[in-house]
């Protein structure tokens, strides 16, 4: 599946060559939580789990860091330290044209759609010419949003990590089932995106989930859905909860699954070795060069180099309430200069690390090609 190429950095080599040289680019992305508070409480999701690496965003929404909280309903609530200040929602669009950043991904965090301006945002992203893309768990899209988005977004996807509303309710933990709900909503997104608007599902797996890997598959091709991506849950034993004779047997399933029913109009993507990067050291690849080319911003408008050391201290590289998107490409060259990934926790994205690597550093006889 083209969108989740490896080799994207290519098409950039004007970024390359600066970096070549040694000088600041900036972002072609930033990826940005609006909100730290969640409607749903979800079993894998790395911002709640009791020994995730990054659960200190639970202090944003006055929940306890290390608890463990598995009961079916939100954890925390919302706080005036939790969600990205109103004047962002015209400051932000503005500030990404003056730095040249042409694309943005709405994630979590929290749920993004929960923000009291995410349409106003919208808009005015959508109006400056932004590039849009949302990761949302679909509950929060009324009929007047979904037209916004399918007017200003070019992809979408929506969390739903199970294909019936027994599996969504166990793994979401929300308070009601809400999984039909959230399906008309995809269909509504089906019926009325335009023909470029990739629209696609998510879907982690772990133990509870485990044995809805075909089901879901088969259910949302038939759906409409563009794609469905099957990914791990990111775990520090790099199992995912599960034995290593069922990681086997579900990849052995999804390589059969992604011949059988990938086509024109429908695709499957799962990274088949990413259980095994849970635990590898960073010692593949020299330098983070992700960092550069994508932001990861909290929902405390701090910049991370990424979304598995997002919310740490330690990797706060700067703040969008003290400095504009284009002050912060100079003023965080620095720390993304002097950031050495064997200190980060195990890195997923290292392929792409790896793969923009090998286009900046010289290599031996270069012009033997």
């Amino acid at each position: 599946m083209k969108e989740y190429s490896q080799s994207k950095a290519l098409f950039h080599l004007d970024k390359l060559d600066s970096l070549q040289k040694g000088n600041p680019i900036s972002p072609t992305e930033i990826q940005v939580d609006l909100e730290g508070f969640c409607n749903d409480n979800c079993n894998f999701c790395s911002y709640r789990k009791e020994d995730a690496y990054n659960n200190t965003m639970l202090t944003l929404i006055g929940a306890e860091p290390g608890k463990e909280y598995h009961d079916s309903k939100p954890i925390g609530k919302p706080t005036p330290d939790s969600s990205w200040s109103a004047d962002m929602a015209v400051k932000l669009p503005l500030q990404m044209v003056e730095a040249g950043i042409p694309a943005i991904e709405i994630t979590g965090g929290g749920e993004s759609t929960l923000w009291s301006h995410f349409d106003e945002l919208i808009e005015n992203l959508g109006k400056a010419g932004r590039e849009i893309a949302l990761v949302t768990n679909g509950s929060n899209l009324s009929d007047k949003r979904i037209d916004l988005l399918c007017k200003y977004c070019l992809w979408i996807r929506i969390s739903m990590d199970a294909s019936n509303a027994i599996t969504h309710k166990k793994i979401h933990r929300t308070q009601n089932y809400d999984f039909e709900r959230r399906i008309e909503n995809i269909k509504k997104l089906i019926k009325y995106k335009p023909k470029d608007l990739i629209l696609g599902i998510s879907f982690i797996i772990n133990p509870e989930n485990y044995a809805d890997i075909e089901d879901s598959a088969r259910f949302y091709k038939l759906l409409g859905v563009n794609n469905i991506r099957f990914s791990w849950l990111y775990d520090s034993t790099g199992t995912a909860g599960l034995t290593v004779p069922q990681i086997d047997e579900a990849k052995i399933l999804m390589n059969r699954l992604s011949k059988e029913l990938s086509n024109e109009s429908f695709g499957m993507t799962y990274q088949g070795d990413r259980t095994d990067l849970y635990t590898k050291p960073n010692t593949d690849f020299k330098t983070c060069h992700i960092q550069r080319f994508v932001w990861a911003i909290g929902a405390d408008m701090k910049i991370y180099p990424c979304c598995i050391q997002k919310y740490h201290p330690d990797y706060a590289f700067g703040s969008l309430k003290e400095n504009t998107l284009k002050e912060l490409i100079d003023k965080m060259n620095n720390s993304m200069t002097d950031l050495d990934p064997k200190r980060c926790f195990p890195c997923w994205l290292r392929h792409k690390n790896q793969a923009i690597e090998q286009s900046i550093e010289k290599p031996l006889h270069h012009n033997f090609v």
